[in-house]
């Protein structure tokens, strides 16, 4: 274990400011990398591929409404926003592995319960017990992420490895689809379970980081004080937590609008987007650390705008498949150009913290945009409002980012 540290360590060290040697580049796509991003797309196939099953659950099983639709997609929201500072601390006292590793393979048991749910309830306390332990995973993944990439090349290690996440859950709720049709609701939540506990399994090959440095006494009683914020994180948080918001609307609300005008499938909708981000995760990759944050994280949020746009008017397959292709530049840039910012000064023994301060934003974005939408659609009696209220906060991502910007000087 002691033998499987020293390498990581060393190269954190180099990414807080010691020198390589000279004429060398610190490598980026390493095996460790490889792993790391190989569990996160079965974790994010996993978790994304329960929501339109959930979506659909609530509303042909349980005969709920948009309203109860957008409470069963964001309830477990509230429970991880709650565990995330405790989960950030022992990420940063035990190491990132037993986050990833644990954290996914409770998180495939819960998932898996999801198909004992016979009432409503019994939905949302699942999906509550499911928040307070997901989280785990996903700090645990982003703070790997900057520790094994070198400092100058992080917003490209953002960007390989966001690959996997958006890539899965892009693809997860096509899986989803597919796996609800074949087997019904019960192998759907099944088959998400199944993901996630590959993505633990995997995770045992990954490097048990644990900081090496001690903080000293002033750092031990700041560190006290934080009860639930990392300052550093905030507004890279809220600005993505706005961006994201679409998210409900395209994966919980689009599969029942489709289902209510007889659109068809929507997994292919969901593989063009998945690919499109691919894509242009991989040929973008250096674009945040070349451009800079402030004008890569505005392009994605207008990005996240139009395409929420172009979906809500024009309620067709040829209307859904050009919104998806839009959306695809936000949910291609957002994460990485905004995940440098979070991170940006901030030491070894203390970006679990911080990074759990980011995500917790990932988990706002859900807990609090899912309802929004619901009762936005429930009061206007339309689903397709969802999308045009999905887009408004999208756009007021862009406000938030220049208020960001002109009090942080330094974020290009």
């Amino acid at each position: 274990m002691h033998e499987e540290r020293r390498p990581l360590v060393f190269a954190v060290k180099q990414n807080m400011g010691a020198p390589s040697p000279a004429g060398l580049e610190e490598p980026l796509l390493t095996r460790q990398f490889g792993v790391l991003c190989l569990s996160a797309l079965f974790s994010a196939l996993g978790f994304s591929s329960v929501i339109p099953t959930v979506a659909r659950f609530v509303a042909t099983d349980l005969n709920g409404g948009d309203l109860e639709v957008g409470i069963a997609l964001g309830v477990f929201s509230f429970s991880a926003v709650l565990a995330r500072p405790w989960i950030g601390r022992l990420g940063d006292r035990k190491g990132r592995r037993l986050l990833i590793a644990g954290g996914s393979l409770i998180t495939s048991i819960v998932l898996a319960a999801h198909a004992l749910a016979d009432s409503y309830l019994a939905l949302l306390f699942a999906r509550l017990v499911m928040g307070a332990v997901q989280g785990a995973f996903f700090v645990g993944t982003v703070t790997l992420t900057t520790d094994l990439a070198p400092e100058h090349r992080r917003g490209e290690a953002a960007s390989y490895f966001s690959v996997a996440i958006y890539g899965g859950m892009a693809f997860g709720p096509w899986l989803g689809e597919w796996a609800v049709g074949r087997w019904g609701f019960d192998g759907g939540f099944l088959l998400g379970g199944l993901c996630m506990g590959v993505a633990a399994v995997v995770a045992f090959w990954l490097p048990d980081f644990v900081g090496d440095q001690e903080p000293n006494t002033a750092d031990k009683e700041r560190t006290e004080r934080r009860s639930l914020l990392y300052r550093t994180a905030i507004w890279p948080g809220i600005v993505m937590a706005l961006g994201i918001m679409i998210f409900p609307a395209l994966h919980g609300f689009m599969p029942k609008l489709m289902d209510e005008r007889a659109l068809g499938d929507a997994g292919p909708i969901y593989a063009l987007y998945g690919l499109l981000v691919l894509a242009l995760r991989l040929v973008c990759s250096r674009l945040p650390d070349a451009l800079g944050t402030g004008k890569t994280a505005a392009l994605a949020l207008v990005g996240s705008t139009v395409g929420m746009l172009v979906m809500g008017s024009f309620v067709s397959r040829p209307g859904m498949f050009a919104g998806a292709a839009i959306l695809a530049i936000g949910g291609s840039l957002l994460y990485p150009a905004l995940m440098i910012a979070a991170v940006d000064g901030v030491p070894a023994n203390e970006r679990a913290q911080a990074m759990s301060t980011f995500t917790m934003f990932f988990e706002l974005s859900g807990g609090i945009g899912a309802p929004i939408l619901g009762v936005v659609a429930w009061l206007s009696g339309t689903t397709v409002a969802a999308f045009y209220g999905a887009s408004v906060l999208a756009a007021l991502g862009l406000p938030v980012l220049f208020t960001w910007r002109r009090r942080n000087p330094s974020i290009r």
